[in-house]
């Protein structure tokens, strides 16, 4: 074995800490070259979640004692030169959503308490196949059915940030563990916002990828052995403490599967291709239609461009012209509320309509929901068609652009809220989904790839992130375009209250 400060027994506390510390990237690396042994690596995340996950409640199912054996078993294959694949003796964990193989999967919903699948989804027999060593499950709310993370059945997920705030929904057990250490990365879903409003509150790097780039199969609240209602918006993709990290693990989910064929047989994504500032034209905006960043947000967008101007970034406030935001928004509800709640039976679609029904007035996205419900099929083509129509504007805008800077919410982490309550936004009174996902599901809608990265803090020390929208397919190139500006904003930083 290769002589390294990371192979020091994770016992001592500074070798735990400077795995803990190591990007996904970096520990592959340190792995593949056995500068570290995977049994060390595991342990010393293990470690690091028994101690901070308490505070935190993101891991809700632990599998270390497979783990272990794996890890031992990767070590091994490593000693007879064997490699697995790019990510050989890397520990993770996955959001509940996904289906694991002889692990209790619950999608946090009671009816599946005791959940155990017989096959894992696609996405994590493709992590296990890459050489990945899966030890638990984090939190998220029931059937991914909330923009925070809170549930009957494991309680409330804190932000590393400050336990007081959410850390977001669904991936918001994802987005914390990531945040805090707990594990290198994590794969998350997002049909509203998912993955990037988590990233944002928690201040890590996430990818909603392309819609259809990465298979769906396995993942719940499309019922075990039921039919496959959701077919739109949905994707699943990765959080991670860098955008190389969110490259690599992109790699290995992404691609044709045939249990989900609407996964087309695209191009990989490739090495990056690194892109100088200097040239780069970035569009931005803090206010899409009826969506206004609030005051501190859009304080740190304008330092934020400002930053990129003087690198030799092109930059212009600009936005689609002639793209309707609210008729969008209506437009993602309907589908949302066709393919999620109008296929269940009558008590549970009742159930799913009731819940918006208290602010169905006074929300945009709620409206839409509940009457995506109630749409027959020619209802449903309609809408489809609307959304046609928005794609092709959106896509020849980004046609003249490298990137589209967006806000990810209209604040950073609020406080815990019940569903359906209001949150404040520069003082003022705001409705529950548009606040937490009124910019996110417009590009579900559109099925854009977005990376979300951290532009800056707020005066209270909150990240803010920022959407980064690229055109449909340019998956690759828009990674590039985050890894040349994530350093502008400071870069991904930890938690004070979690720096190992």
């Amino acid at each position: 074995m290769k002589s390294s400060v990371l192979s020091q027994d994770p016992g001592v506390s500074g070798g735990a800490r400077a795995l803990v510390s190591l990007t996904t990237t970096e520990l592959a690396v340190a792995l593949r070259e056995r500068q570290v042994r995977a049994v060390e690596v595991l342990e010393a995340f293990l470690a690091r979640a028994h101690e901070h996950n308490p505070a935190l409640n993101a891991v809700v199912t632990w599998d270390e004692a497979r783990a272990r054996a794996r890890a031992r078993e990767a070590d091994a294959a490593l000693a007879r030169g064997e490699s697995w694949g790019p990510l050989h003796g890397v520990p993770f964990t996955v959001k509940d959503a996904f289906s694991t193989e002889g692990l209790r999967t619950t999608s946090a919903h009671p009816a599946l308490a005791e959940y155990v699948p017989s096959r894992d989804a696609t996405v994590v027999a493709r992590l296990k196949a890459a050489g990945g060593i899966l030890w638990g499950k984090t939190n998220l709310p029931p059937f991914a059915a909330d923009l925070q993370t809170h549930g009957p059945l494991w309680g409330r997920t804190n932000n590393p940030h400050d336990v007081g705030r959410t850390p977001g929904g669904s991936s918001g057990g994802a987005a914390a563990a990531v945040a805090a250490g707990l594990t290198p990365f994590e794969v998350g879903s997002d049909i509203g916002g998912s993955i990037r409003q988590p990233a944002h509150y928690c201040g890590v790097v996430g990818i909603k990828p392309t819609e259809h780039r990465v298979s769906n199969a396995g993942h719940i609240p499309d019922l075990p052995d039921g039919p496959r209602n959701v077919r739109h918006m949905a994707c699943s993709g990765p959080l991670a403490r860098s955008v190389a990290d969110l490259r690599l693990i992109l790699s290995v989910i992404e691609g044709a599967d045939p249990r989900n064929p609407e996964v087309p047989p695209v191009a990989p994504l490739g090495a990056a291709k690194p892109r100088a500032l200097n040239g780069l034209r970035l569009a931005w905006a803090d206010t899409l239609g009826p969506f206004q960043a609030d005051r501190e947000t859009r304080q740190v967008f304008q330092r934020f461009t400002a930053a990129a101007r003087a690198e030799g970034v092109v930059v212009e406030r600009a936005v689609p012209p002639g793209q309707d935001f609210a008729d969008l928004v209506e437009v993602w509800g309907l589908m949302e509320g066709g393919e999620v709640g109008a296929p269940l039976r009558p008590p549970e679609r009742a159930a799913f309509r009731d819940q918006f029904l208290p602010f169905e007035h006074d929300d945009l996205m709620a409206r839409a929901i509940i009457q995506g419900i109630r749409l027959d099929l020619t209802g449903y083509g309609d809408a489809l068609t609307r959304r046609d129509a928005h794609i092709a504007t959106l896509e020849g805008f980004l046609s003249g652009w490298d990137a589209w800077l967006v806000p990810v919410a209209l604040t950073a982490a609020p406080p815990h809220t019940p569903f359906g309550g209001l949150l404040e936004v520069d003082g003022a009174p705001r409705s529950y989904l548009e606040a937490l996902g009124g910019f996110t599901c417009l590009f579900n809608a559109t099925g854009n790839p977005v990376v979300v990265f951290p532009l800056g803090r707020t005066e209270a020390g909150l990240p803010v992130g920022a959407q980064l929208v690229g055109r449909r397919w340019a998956d690759g190139a828009l990674l590039d375009v985050a890894e040349a500006l994530l350093p502008l904003g400071g870069g991904v930083r930890w938690p004070s209250a979690f720096t190992p």
